[in-house]
């Protein structure tokens, strides 16, 4: 990252020209060791230097417009060297306090951290005056808000470790914050912005930003000036305490915690990010996520969990999609889990689950290796279930769950059990009076099969010799159900 006010050395060239149908002259910016490029234009040298004549630059000092034979390669050649020399000339003169118009010319506000947080100031000033204004507004109006009562609608923000590099790097430097030319871009807009930021997402890579050298997830940052997350997003950051320090400092504000497609192979590597392992106490308060109740690790690279998962014993709702997870140890610890996704894995369940999942009410498991519904019978409290795309080929293991009392919506879909003559009306028909209300492939039953459900298990009543009465009200067809 650029850091203009703390360079040691700053050198501005023109060093080619790129001439297709307009001919363009690439302008290079090294600082330090950060280098870009930008390519410009020589009616936009004009432009900038119109501007740049109210800060003191001499009108002649600009190369001259050719009307004829501008595309010539000798008079080209010519003018990037002057064009270089003007450039070099204008940035030693107004190098002590450079312009805005000279500091976007040379894309300073996409790479340096004093003009990137000097947008940021302004975004964020504008984004206030903005809601006050609202405000105003609706007090005019009578007091009702959009939100319903004039409450500001939370809205998340979208960075990458550009910005939380800018930041955290700004707040270790030792001059004043507020910028005394202007309230618009003083730092302390970004500052109160990010006390009060309740939603955030960041997204790394390890691609060059832009023309530059500097790569996305080199940068190092940290959560220091965040009083208020909730919900944070993170997708392709790198995790480790060499990139990303203090997140464990959100640990009693967060609700909310994504991590996608950031190479996680273990669940401490999040939850325990900050901590060493060698002298780590899970019985300690202070590496628990109090406030945590959904955590998102989907598209990682997890082989299961560990102990570490005990840490959030609050969390409602576990997404694990796209790892390579083969079974469902360390889950006894969440009491409060409701809603557990664990599809695209490697899961072959061979336990009961009840022990480890009593209260869960949603569970997903498709894509998986699951050839057995043996083990689900026991979940009382499940209301969804999905087994689509596994390797269920008996109905037999799929009547096991109808009897759950719960059960609203079982996925089937794409198992080898599909292909049993009549599979779907066996299925209703497990269910018994309950088939009207299920999903069963994310289809409610017909009426037509409904009336053969009914048919079927008036038959199985006959066939065990039970007292036809036991079906008055119960047919899945009959009358008080139409009411």
């Amino acid at each position: 990252m650029s850091n203009y006010e703390d360079r040691r050395e700053c050198v501005v060239s023109v060093p080619r020209i790129v001439n297709d149908d307009v001919t363009f002259y690439i302008v290079v910016v090294q600082v330090d060791a950060v280098c870009w490029e930008v390519s410009r234009r020589y009616s936009d040298f004009a432009a900038l230097h119109e501007k740049l004549i109210e800060e003191g630059v001499d009108r002649d000092v600009l190369p001259p417009k050719k009307l004829l034979g501008n595309k010539d390669p000798a008079f080209l050649m010519k003018r990037r060297k002057e064009l270089e020399s003007y450039l070099q000339g204008i940035f030693h003169f107004l190098a002590r306090n450079l312009p805005v118009p000279l500091a976007e010319f040379l894309d300073f506000n996409k790479y340096d951290i004093n003009f990137i947080l000097r947008n940021l100031a302004s975004d964020f000033y504008q984004r206030e005056a903005d809601l006050t204004s609202l405000q105003l507004d609706q007090v005019d109006d009578g007091g009702e808000g959009v939100a319903g009562k004039g409450e500001e609608v939370p809205l998340e923000t979208s960075w990458t470790p550009l910005e939380m590099y800018s930041v955290s790097q700004r707040l270790q430097h030792t001059q004043p914050p507020s910028d005394p030319q202007s309230k618009r871009y003083d730092f302390t807009n970004v500052m109160d912005a990010c006390c009060r930021l309740e939603q955030l997402k960041l997204t790394g890579g390890d691609q060059k930003i832009g023309s530059s050298n500097i790569i996305l997830n080199d940068l190092t940052f940290d959560f220091l000036a965040f009083k208020a997350l909730t919900k944070l997003r993170l997708h392709q950051i790198k995790l480790d305490s060499g990139h990303l320090t203090s997140l464990g400092i959100l640990r009693s504000t967060l609700t909310e915690l994504t991590v996608h497609d950031s190479g996680v192979l273990h669940v401490h590597h999040v939850l325990l990010c900050d901590a060493s392992l060698t002298d780590l106490n899970l019985a300690s308060k202070a590496f628990v996520w109090n406030s945590l109740t959904l955590l998102d690790l989907s598209s990682n690279k997890l082989e299961g969990l560990d102990r570490s998962i005990r840490l959030a014993p609050g969390l409602q709702t576990l997404i694990l999609t796209n790892n390579s997870i083969n079974n469902l140890d360390q889950l006894t610890g969440l009491p409060r889990l409701r809603h557990l996704s664990l599809s695209n894995n490697k899961i072959s369940i061979d336990q009961d689950l009840h022990v480890k999942l009593g209260c869960v009410t949603h569970i997903d498991l498709s894509h998986n290796k699951i050839s057995s519904l043996q083990h689900f019978i026991k979940l009382y409290s499940l209301q969804e279930l999905n087994i689509s795309h596994n390797k269920v080929k008996e109905l037999e293991e799929v009547y096991t769950v109808c009897k759950l009392p719960c059960l609203e919506n079982l996925d089937l879909s794409n198992n080898k059990v599909n292909q049993q003559v009549d599979y779907r009306l066996k299925i209703l028909e497990a269910f018994g009076t309950r088939s009207r209300e299920v999903k069963l492939d994310g289809e409610r039953a017909t009426k037509s099969e409904l009336d053969k459900v009914s048919v079927l298990m008036a038959l199985r009543v006959t066939r065990e010799k039970k007292s036809p009465t036991s079906l008055f009200g119960n047919l899945p067809n009959s009358e008080q159900w139409r009411n």
